[in-house]
């Protein structure tokens, strides 16, 4: 795991394809930007979005190969948390980054997979989809 300094108002860290890598990350993130969070909801609201972003970029986009990375960057603009995870798959599927609430039916949510998009839209001010990284904004 790589990291530049924490306690900035911006920081990263880079992680191999390995789900049991979100640890550290969650780990990291206490000491940086949780530590600059004093909302209770918004910490968890961050910590959701953070995990499914994660899980997405590790399990779909690098397919958990641990040759592969992923990156979460994130920094604090005003009243705004900016995040952008990136991995290198092959990128997100038109398909995909429309999904939204409404697309959400009862069967889906006892599902291992397929909600965790429609959880980031409706948690983020903004959810920006580039080829291999999702930017995330949410709000302070």
């Amino acid at each position: 795991i790589k990291r530049n300094t924490p306690m900035n108002s911006n920081s990263s860290i880079i992680i191999s394809s390995d789900l049991t890598n979100i640890k550290k990350v969650f780990s990291w993130l206490e000491k940086t930007l949780f530590a600059l969070v004093n909302d209770k909801n918004k910490k968890s609201t961050l910590s959701l979005v953070v995990q499914e972003a994660l899980v997405n970029a590790i399990v779909h986009g690098n397919k958990e190969n641990k040759n592969k990375n992923v990156t979460l960057y994130y920094e604090v603009k005003d009243k705004d948390v900016h995040l952008k995870i990136t991995d290198e798959g092959d990128g997100i599927s038109k398909t995909s980054m429309q999904k939204n609430e409404e697309d959400i039916k009862e069967d889906d949510l006892l599902k291992d997979s397929g909600r965790g998009i429609i959880l980031i839209k409706h948690f983020c001010k903004d959810v920006i989809f580039n080829k291999n990284s999702v930017e995330l904004i949410v709000e302070l």
